[in-house]
């Protein structure tokens, strides 16, 4: 159920290809009737991001925010000494109606993330890959883009570029092992083999409001 960092990068280009073979194929498919599912939960699905002058800090490794704050991750996570963007993860909730085909016998949710460019200049808008719903706060769970037709989840199409400051909501769909509850959001991206920059090993969390910091996801000491 779960993918592995290199999977995870090709769905990049996979995934619009998955979203339109779904879109075919709702009609006939039924939605996730798991067992185990939790009624879904009110939560922001964007957040008013302003943002500070001057440079920001990119977020180290193991850094653990409660839904609504910021962290700055790469604007790309493919390209390591690329630009900078803001990730506001405002929430996670269980979802209906997502199609059978998509969630496999697990249990839907829907992830909420407002993006806003950090870039000196007009770019390309930042992208949501690294991101994913999580059990335990270090495992990334699958997590994609919506199906088409989900009324609380629509796809987003991102502006063809950002300037600083500008954002823009998006929701994506993660899907939880049976037996297992998502209650948190993390960025595991790892593209370079610098410790400072492994965020495979140490995930920046977002977790709710007054839960305990994961210590899985507590940064991994350098060698001494």
């Amino acid at each position: 159920m779960r993918l592995s960092p290199t999977v995870m990068y090709a769905t990049r280009r996979v995934l619009p290809a998955v979203c339109l073979v779904a879109a075919l194929t709702t009609a006939a498919c039924a939605t996730s009737t798991t067992a185990d599912v939790e009624p879904p939960t009110s939560v922001p699905t964007s957040a008013a991001v302003i943002v500070p002058a001057g440079q920001s800090a990119r977020s180290a490794p193991g850094t653990g925010l409660t839904f609504g704050e910021n962290a700055v991750l790469p604007a790309d996570a493919f390209a390591e000494t690329g630009s900078l963007a803001m990730y506001t993860v405002t929430g996670i909730t269980p979802a209906e109606g997502v199609p059978e085909n998509t969630t496999r016998g697990g249990a839907p949710y829907y992830v909420y993330v407002t993006v806003t460019s950090l870039a000196t200049r007009a770019g390309a808008a930042p992208g949501v890959m690294g991101l994913s719903a999580s059990a335990d706060g270090r495992t990334p769970a699958l997590t994609m883009s919506p199906d088409p037709g989900l009324a609380k989840c629509p796809v987003t199409t991102p502006p063809p570029q950002m300037r600083r400051g500008e954002s823009y909501a998006t929701c994506l769909v993660a899907v939880a092992d049976p037996g297992q509850r998502l209650r948190q959001v993390i960025y595991w991206a790892d593209t370079t083999g610098d410790p400072a920059l492994d965020y495979k090993s140490s995930p920046v969390v977002w977790s709710p409001a007054g839960a305990p910091p994961p210590s899985a996801g507590s940064p991994t000491p350098a060698p001494g």
